[in-house]
């Protein structure tokens, strides 16, 4: 028994810095489920368990989780957005933005925290600005608040995730060490 508790205990310290790295805007959940799955396998091929419903219901659990986590994030921007005044087309502007702005941001400022959070911040206010303009039929000027709203709300999107990544952590370790 003592080697499950073991491996449990190397993947709560393993999962416990996947959830960390939110932090520098990985997606720490989706690696903490990962590694989840690696662990449940692991124990199944060369520990001899048998695996337990009950780890296999948290992965789950952990992955409904993760979807609430997106979900949050993703309109975050808009609700920013929105907060800061601007039309449908700056809120759906902005949520486009905030996507391809951190897809972008990872990929071409490819420092850890900054390129993600920039990106995603850059992304949400540039959406919202183009969407005001085209969509909203605002001038420049007029659509700087919704923009700032959208940035300030992409990046509360992301502190968001924080309680999320410790909720998936808990069902996760619970998972692990429930033999």
């Amino acid at each position: 028994m003592w080697p499950l508790y073991s491996s449990a205990s190397i993947f709560a310290l393993l999962a416990a810095l996947c959830g960390l790295s939110i932090i520098l805007a990985l997606p720490g959940i989706w690696l903490m489920i990962l590694l989840a799955v690696i662990h449940e396998i692991v124990c199944a091929m060369w520990l001899g368990s048998t695996g337990d419903w009950f780890a296999w219901t948290a992965i789950g659990i952990a992955i409904l989780i993760a979807f609430g986590a997106e979900v949050v994030e993703l309109f975050a921007s808009a609700g920013g957005a929105m907060a800061g005044g601007a039309s449908k087309w700056g809120m759906l502007g902005a949520l486009i933005g905030g996507v391809v702005g951190a897809l972008l941001g990872t990929v071409f400022i490819p420092i850890p925290l900054i390129g993600g959070i920039a990106g995603a911040a850059g992304g949400a206010t540039s959406g919202a600005i183009v969407g005001e303009i085209t969509g909203g039929r605002k001038s420049l000027r007029s659509s700087l608040a919704p923009a700032a709203g959208a940035a300030v709300g992409r990046l509360l999107g992301m502190l968001a995730k924080v309680p999320f990544a410790i909720a998936a952590w808990i069902v996760l370790v619970v998972g692990a060490f429930w033999r």
